[in-house]
């Protein structure tokens, strides 16, 4: 898959690149302090605070791109994924 495809369909899953997202994870002071864990918990109560404001869903397509870095970051970090 070329680059230009894989960033577009990045783009369309996250919102952002995935570099540009790791970029500013590992930018961050909670990143530094409390690890990809709470870097994870705090997108998820992102979603919380947007699903609780989604009337007319107006955040629906942000809930989900939000949702995919989650699972993204999870699973890049394999946080919480036992090796059998």
């Amino acid at each position: 898959m070329s680059t230009a495809i894989q960033i577009s369909r990045e783009v369309q899953m996250y919102g952002s690149p995935k570099a540009q997202i790791m970029e500013s994870i590992e930018r961050s002071i909670t990143f530094k302090f409390s690890g990809m864990g709470m870097i994870i918990c705090g997108y998820m109560s992102d979603i919380q605070e947007m699903n609780e404001r989604n009337q007319n869903g107006i955040y629906t397509e942000q809930i989900r791109q939000t949702l995919n870095i989650c699972k993204m970051l999870m699973m890049d970090t394999e946080l919480g994924f036992k090796n059998i």
